[in-house]
């Protein structure tokens, strides 16, 4: 076994795992926070790829290891009128296929 220095061997192999799983939750809260990535778009705002080829097209930007939209441009373009149209027609004909 190599040497560490540090504190390592004070905790159990469970304490260090659960420690890194909160570190990583903390994290994602973080960047969750000021990104939204495409497959948020789709899952949590119901956007589609081709709604976000019309609005967002070459807003991508680096958030770390993928690509991602600021959730202040989001908001932005949420506003526009054209967006609302292209929304509530989608969100008609979701509706028509349920029934």
């Amino acid at each position: 076994m190599p040497f560490y220095n540090g504190k390592w061997h004070r905790y159990s192999e469970s304490e260090r795992r659960e420690y890194g799983r909160q570190q990583r939750e903390h994290l994602s809260q973080l960047w969750h926070k000021t990104w939204i990535s495409k497959t948020g778009l789709k899952q949590c705002h119901n956007w589609t790829d081709s709604m976000i080829k019309n609005f967002l097209e070459g807003k991508e930007q680096d958030a770390g290891k993928i690509k991602a939209y600021k959730r202040t441009l989001i908001a932005k373009v949420e506003k526009t009128k054209k967006f609302q149209v292209a929304m509530a027609e989608r969100v008609a004909r979701q509706k028509k296929k349920k029934v």
